[in-house]
């Protein structure tokens, strides 16, 4: 009876060892954003394939299927921002939780930020000559949920917005903001896909509570109508 008790006490603490390091590790290392950008111009449109959910592209093309010239020197300004009570707009976190930092493309086309605590956070594209239409700026939370499987600790953006053409006032493809994947919010503004911020990094903690709970119930109550053999 007694290594019975001392089982019960015992295997929620190993259980509760093998699920909060999922829980924690992305708290410890931090949440990333990276940006990779390609040189679309006037009619070339990203693949259908290119994934608006923040996972990562195996492979990137148009398409036609053909391969994609990175574009470098892209900016790309990063906010931590908070929903304005009673409305559907977001504005920038101030104190000691706000960030705000600029990050610029190499020449792979690529640009990423680490380390980043959890919350909501909005992607701005700046202009450049060589790309006057920008993406509208992106709004979504660290980590981001999806509709099967964990939260996303690691976002990956693919921006559709077109270059200039040389000789041509402007361009309007279907490549340029007005036509981009992402959902639009109430706002107007470009919102990724995502149900609730809390889900993807709560939930196995409420899983354990629970289980440790009911365990300390079935092994109270055993101690009780057994307590006459101890």
């Amino acid at each position: 009876m007694k290594k019975l008790r001392t089982i019960l006490m015992i295997f929620p603490l190993i259980f509760s060892f093998l699920l909060l390091p999922k829980a924690v590790q992305a708290e410890e290392n931090g949440y990333s954003i990276s940006v990779q950008k390609y040189k679309l111009s006037e009619g070339v449109r990203l693949s259908t394939d290119v994934p608006q959910d923040g996972t990562k592209a195996e492979k990137v093309t148009d398409d036609k299927g053909n391969e994609l010239e990175p574009l470098g020197g892209i900016s790309y300004e990063i906010v931590r921002v908070t929903p304005m009570e009673g409305t559907s707009e977001f504005h920038p976190v101030e104190g000691s939780d706000a960030f705000q930092t600029v990050i610029t493309t190499n020449e792979e086309g690529s640009a990423q930020i680490n380390n980043l605590a959890a919350g909501t956070y909005r992607v701005s594209e700046k202009p450049t000559e060589l790309m006057p239409n920008v993406m509208e700026p992106v709004t979504f939370e660290l980590p981001l949920p999806q509709r099967s499987g964990e939260a996303l600790s690691a976002v990956y953006l693919y921006p559709k917005s077109s270059v200039q053409t040389p000789g041509l006032p402007g361009t309007d493809s279907q490549d340029s903001p007005k036509s981009s994947n992402y959902t639009k919010g109430a706002s107007g503004r470009e919102r990724l896909p995502q149900t609730s911020g809390n889900l993807g990094t709560m939930q196995p903690l409420y899983l354990l509570l629970v289980f440790i709970v009911l365990m300390g119930a079935i092994g109270g109550y055993y101690m009780q109508t057994k307590k006459h053999h101890f």
